[in-house]
Order: structure tokens, then sequence, then C-alpha cells
């Protein structure tokens, strides 16, 4: 989905909605859809009538959608739709989102600024005599070329000389060494044309680090993931299987640092601020440099349709004098708004030292903490 041209749409009487479908059980969809919608309506029959009826004629068109998508095979939906303002935008989503439905001037882009970024994983998967590279991300694992093969001889040949069994043995070593670096040399060329977030090595427990140690050192700096697995007889889908893991434990990994790190900043005084009115105050004056959630933390807000403005209550921007919009989800908010100033948002989903304050940032200068 192209986020920005989501992000851009707007609603002159705040009567956007924005559903999110997750890909129910099948036949779901109609139920899903309506139940989805029904809060939505609840909360326009507040609004003017220009917006009910938009409201109305987009629950319509919405739900006639229920048996395209039971036909489709995207793993979720979002639908952005105002009939007043001439909208309706149906995207297939490539990760499964939140079942959720919200209505207002802006679109709700929290589930897809929450969605898990997309890792790009090397991997190398040898023994002593083969050795096969891949590249994988978003699921898709493509194997570099042919496996490479190495003719070690027989290790276990003994001469009458151990002299002569000591020479088999370190040739075939050697053979091996060989074979493990133009397999990597052959991930590096591909590293060098698009970075890998992380390097994976597949192979018998007993070798795992003497491949590692043959590694360039553009390479063996990366992330590390490991997995024992026989290359003679490993297959794509156990090979996509430990893929899988392996992206879940690497956005473990940075998620829990990225909290530590946002924590230690803010309480050794450094440029970072904790809390979600601290959150607020420092995107309002565009200072975000990365916002971290902590998982599905939510609250209520408002926000000035007009100038962008964020806050948890209020009736009238501070800044322009316009009206402000109460959001559901204020933190959704905050996300889009350090993403259209530039910044990183990242949601995390570890427990962290971070949960007690459900929004932490970085900041790209000191910004005053309320007292």
């Amino acid at each position: 989905m192209e986020g920005d041209r989501i992000a851009d749409l707007r609603s002159r009487n705040g009567s956007l909605i924005s559903i999110y479908a997750a890909r129910p059980s099948p036949g779901g969809f109609a139920a899903l859809l309506r139940d989805l919608l029904k809060p939505v309506r609840e909360r326009s029959e507040k609004l003017s009538r220009a917006t009910q009826k938009s409201v109305r004629n987009d629950t319509e068109r919405v739900h006639g959608l229920a048996d395209q998508l039971e036909l489709d095979s995207a793993p979720g939906y979002a639908v952005f739709a105002s009939d007043f303002d001439r909208l309706f935008v149906l995207e297939p989503l490539d990760h499964v989102p939140p079942n959720t439905a919200s209505i207002g001037p802006r679109p709700y882009m929290r589930p897809l600024r929450a969605a898990p970024r997309s890792l790009r994983s090397g991997l190398l998967v040898a023994d002593n005599t083969l050795a096969r590279t891949f590249t994988a991300m978003d699921r898709i694992v493509e194997e570099l070329k042919a496996p490479i093969d190495a003719d070690v001889g027989n290790r276990s040949w003994g001469g009458f000389s151990g002299y002569e069994e000591h020479t088999v043995r370190a040739r075939a070593d050697e053979a091996t060494s060989r074979l493990w670096r133009e397999a990597g040399e052959r991930l590096l060329a591909h590293h060098m044309e698009k970075p890998f977030d992380y390097m994976a090595i597949g192979s018998h427990e007993e070798s795992v680090d003497e491949i590692s140690r043959t590694l360039h050192p553009y390479l063996a700096r990366l992330p590390r993931a490991t997995f024992t697995v026989n290359p003679q007889t490993l297959g794509l889908p156990g090979l996509r299987a430990e893929v899988t893991a392996m992206d879940k434990q690497m956005r473990r990994h940075r998620h829990s640092a990225l909290a530590g790190r946002v924590c230690d900043t803010a309480w050794s005084g450094g440029n970072a601020v904790l809390g979600l009115q601290e959150g607020i105050d420092a995107a309002n004056t565009q200072a975000v440099d990365t916002l971290v959630v902590a998982g599905p933390f939510t609250r209520p807000g408002a926000i000035c349709d007009a100038c962008g403005h964020l806050a948890r209550v209020g009736e009238t921007c501070p800044v322009c004098g316009e009206r402000l919009f109460p959001v559901e989800d204020v933190v959704g908010a905050l996300m889009e708004s350090v993403v259209r100033a530039g910044g990183v948002v990242s949601q995390i989903g570890v427990a962290s030292p971070l949960d007690r304050h459900g929004v932490g940032a970085l900041t790209r200068f000191p910004v005053p903490v309320r007292p």
C-alpha cells in the first residue's frame, strides 16, 4: 500500500471511515463488516445530517464488499470511505491487521504504521561438502544460483604414515573453508547491492561457529541467527519455517533494545521523553526522531485538522484557533504526526520498562517537560 497516498486523504466534515478487517473463517466477512460498522453508525448519529447520510451510503457499499473479499486471498483489508467527499479506497494488506473501524477527518493509519517491518536476511546453509545460499524477505525465500560442492576426499582415510593422514585431512579442511568462503562471497555481493538486516547460518551444530569465522567482516558484523539443519535434506518449506521463527526472534531483540535505549536516554537526562503527554508535546514541536509505543496502548484525544496539532483534551486548537476533532486513539494520531514530520515509529511487542509509560521517544533536541 502507498501509505503516504492514503495518509493524505481528508474529509471536510469528518466523515472519513477507516476500516481494517482481518480474514475471518470462511463465510464470515459479512458479519465482521457489520460488527465493525455498527459503532461507526452510532457515532455518526451525533454528527451533522450530511455526515449521517455519508456514513449510511458508505456502510451499504462496504457491506457489498463481503462476497468479493471472501473470494480474494489477502490476510486482511483496509477500506477508506467518505461518500460526502467522494472517496472510496479498498486495499489488500500483506499482514493481519486488528479488526477496527473509526470515523474522522483523517484516515486512521495506526494499523499500517504498526505493521511489522519487513526484514531482509541472507542465509548460508552448509556442511563440509555442500553450501547453499538464499535471501529471504516477506516470507519469500529465494536460492542464489546452484548449490556449491567441495571434493574433500575421504576424511577417514588413514595411510601408513601419520603425516600422510594429516595432509589429507588438512587438504579436506581447506577445501571446506574455500566452500564456505565462496558461499559467503556470493551473499556479500547481494548484501552490498541491498543490505541484509541479519545473517543466518544453518548447519550441523558443531559446524556453525566454524562457518561464521569464514564470513567477510561486513557480514560478520550483522546480527546473526543460527539454526540446526542437515543441508543435504533441507527443503524450502522447512527453511521458510526457520526464517519465520528467526524474523520473530530478531524483531523481539530489536524491540527490547529500542525500548531500553529510549528509557535509558530519558533516565540519564538525554534527548528523550517518556509518557503520552510528553510525546504529544514533542511531536507538536516536530522534535521526535523515533517514537516507540508499548504494544496496543491507546488513549482518546483530539486533533486539529487544519494544522495537525494534537491534544489530550480540548475543543479549540491553541495554535490556529480552529476546531479540534475528537479521536478515539490519539496514540495513532501521534504516530502519524511523527511520520509526517520525518520521524520513525515503532510499536513494540515485548515487555519492557516502557510499559508503565505507554509511549517514549528519542528527540532531535531537548524538549521541556511539563511540571
